[in-house]
């Protein structure tokens, strides 16, 4: 395989590990920039899908002894980054919410909605509805649309299929559509809410304990982790509970949609039983921070679903200040997030939520790829995954400052250009 080479970056973040130290804002702030790792005049080598150098151009080896065929590329002073990762998102559906988007904005709830038969239950009805082929084709095409946006790694969960068997099903065409794509993709067994003939008791007992069950066949069929919705309409802290311990028993990492509508105590249970990451959490309270910060859960905060619903946004200075690691997700979903863009996220996380641009930076990065745990990438380092995006824009802040603006000029992932001049490389050819 050739050596590929990208001189000519004239902003180039690799990302390292965070200094130990942040106690007052001051700090938060200059450590943040220096996790960055921003080099400026630089070069990037990649050889066998991996970073072999990023750093000053005058430090690089010289191409005669780098493994040869060499190939050299021009990013014309432009800004390099490596290519985002979305925590959060529910990839898999069929059918359309718009009609309920617009209901909303005419004052009606998301919980009223719901009862009327709207929401995560007409979701399911028409994924149900639609073929296994249909279906993975959808997923193709949000999966492209999101490299195009510069992720090249995230997390894609089930969801709208509610039963046991309905939820493998989801599974399993995730993993298939996955491997047939180059982002790279941590599948998520999500229990979402239950269905109308589960609601309550003895029904409601029986797919609990299906669900329980049914957690081992999901880790052998190819889930990374389980995530819990705790809320009003959905899991008791209780069911919860009983999930995630079975899910941590039989080797899933653990995640839980906790403090969104209503306060549960789902984060600090989470956070307790090992969670990788907690999400939206806008309810959240202080003890549920000093417990996600104890057993370092990450914060996975999703503006997108905040602003769609008019919900508070969550506290990312409290959660800062408390030490709580924080990863920003799109919850790209068909109801309350209808969007791909990590970009947008990044915006709305600096001008309503109170992160810096560095911190944006590393939430959609460093932060969100060890929420997936994949540790590995979110960085451009020697040996790293040679995934990253090259951006019209000069320098860090200026993608944060578009609002909505897709910036991405091309995307490579493990090495091999995907995104080329905004445009799908194999679609171009």
């Amino acid at each position: 395989m050739a050596t590929w080479v990208l001189r000519d970056i004239g902003e180039l973040l690799t990302i390292g590990d965070p200094p130990s130290t942040d106690t007052t804002r001051s700090e938060q702030l200059h450590n943040s920039i220096q996790t960055l790792g921003m080099v400026h005049d630089t070069m990037l080598i990649v050889s066998d899908d991996k970073v072999l150098f990023a750093g000053p151009s005058s430090d690089a080896p010289a191409t005669h002894l780098l493994p040869q065929p060499v190939i050299v590329q021009t990013a014309r002073g432009q800004l390099v980054t490596p290519g985002l990762c979305d925590p959060h998102t529910h990839l898999i559906w069929a059918g359309d919410r718009s009609r309920e988007f617009d209901l909303r904005n005419l004052g009606a709830s998301y919980q009223t909605i719901a009862e009327q038969g709207g929401g995560i239950t007409s979701t399911v009805s028409a994924t149900d509805r639609a073929s296994d082929e249909a279906l993975m084709e959808a997923m193709r095409a949000r999966l492209d649309t999101a490299l195009l946006h510069g992720i090249t790694s995230m997390e894609v969960k089930t969801g709208y299929g509610l039963l046991p068997a309905a939820e493998l099903r989801l599974l399993r065409l995730i993993v298939a559509t996955s491997a047939q794509h180059p982002i790279a993709v941590s599948p998520t067994f999500l229990c979402h809410v239950l269905p109308a003939s589960a609601k309550e008791g003895a029904e409601r007992e029986r797919l609990v304990a299906a669900l329980v069950d049914t957690l081992a066949t999901a880790q052998q069929q190819g889930a990374d982790a389980i995530d819990v919705y705790c809320d009003v309409g959905a899991f008791t802290l209780e069911e919860t509970r009983r999930l995630l311990a079975r899910a941590k028993a039989v080797g899933l990492l653990l995640r839980c949609h906790a403090e969104q509508f209503t306060y549960t105590g789902a984060a600090q249970l989470a956070a307790e039983l090992g969670a990788r990451s907690v999400e939206h959490l806008e309810q959240l309270d202080p003890p549920g921070r000093a417990a996600m910060a104890a057993h370092q859960t990450i914060a996975n905060l999703l503006p997108g679903a905040a602003l769609t619903l008019r919900l508070p946004w969550p506290d990312a200075a409290q959660l800062r200040n408390a030490g709580v690691t924080i990863a920003l997700g799109t919850d790209c979903n068909p109801g309350s997030s209808h969007t791909p863009s990590q970009q947008l996220m990044m915006s709305l996380a600096c001008t309503q939520m109170g992160l810096s641009c560095a911190e944006s930076w590393l939430a959609v990065t460093q932060h969100a790829a060890r929420s997936i745990g994949c540790d590995a990438r979110g960085q451009l380092v020697p040996g790293a995954p040679a995934d990253f995006v090259l951006w019209d824009a000069d320098g860090f802040q200026q993608v944060c400052q578009q609002l909505g603006h897709n910036l991405v000029r091309s995307v490579w992932v493990a090495g091999t250009e995907q995104v080329l001049d905004g445009v799908r490389v194999s679609a171009a050819e």
